[in-house]
């Protein structure tokens, strides 16, 4: 999975999936949108966290594969969704009784945002 160059608004991500999956990108970024106010958010940082993992799409190369990228970007997003209605059902609070859901979301994009910098 690469994130497109040619059908983006803001990084691609979601012209990339439109790409891969059956359906119009679009559709992917209304979704994202509305998910993300939903979620208060939590599908925007997911949508940076993508947008730091997923390569750029070059139109100089032939690109291949990227399964398992998309496989990890729908598992993120699942895992957001769930992380999500858990701590709307009171659920993922700490020993104190304070939210854990927003820290860990931060502590992991900014430890994909960290292992990024290393690698580059």
């Amino acid at each position: 999975m690469y994130r497109s160059f040619t059908d983006r608004v803001v990084g691609g991500v979601c012209g990339g999936l439109g790409g891969l999956l059956p359906v119009s990108a679009w559709v992917i970024r209304i979704a994202f949108v509305l998910l993300s106010v939903v979620t208060l958010g939590a599908y925007a940082l997911l949508y940076l966290v993508l947008w730091m993992l997923i390569p750029q799409q070059t139109l100089l190369t032939r690109q291949r594969g990227g399964a398992g990228l998309l496989l990890l970007t729908l598992i993120l997003m699942v895992l957001t969704g769930l992380g999500w209605l858990v701590w709307a059902g009171g659920g993922l609070r700490g020993p104190g009784g304070e939210h854990l859901y927003w820290a860990g979301l931060l502590l992991l994009a900014a430890g994909i945002f960290f292992l990024r910098q290393l690698r580059g």
